[in-house]
């Protein structure tokens, strides 16, 4: 049995079950979730939606 961590929407690194990420459901179209590691978030990278192409910070 595998488990499948989910990854980060900007830089792609799996994210673990203790680091600081966060995720939530995409703002512009309610339908994909965005996961967000910790580093992307301290240094404010952009995040793209893959369904509506939104971009936030």
């Amino acid at each position: 049995m595998s488990v499948k961590l989910p990854v980060c929407s900007t830089c792609n690194r799996p994210i673990l079950p203790k680091d600081e990420a966060v995720k939530f459901v995409c703002p512009n179209c309610g339908e994909v979730v965005i996961w967000r590691c910790s580093k992307c978030r301290k240094f404010v990278r952009e995040y793209r939606c893959v369904n509506c192409g939104f971009v936030g910070p």
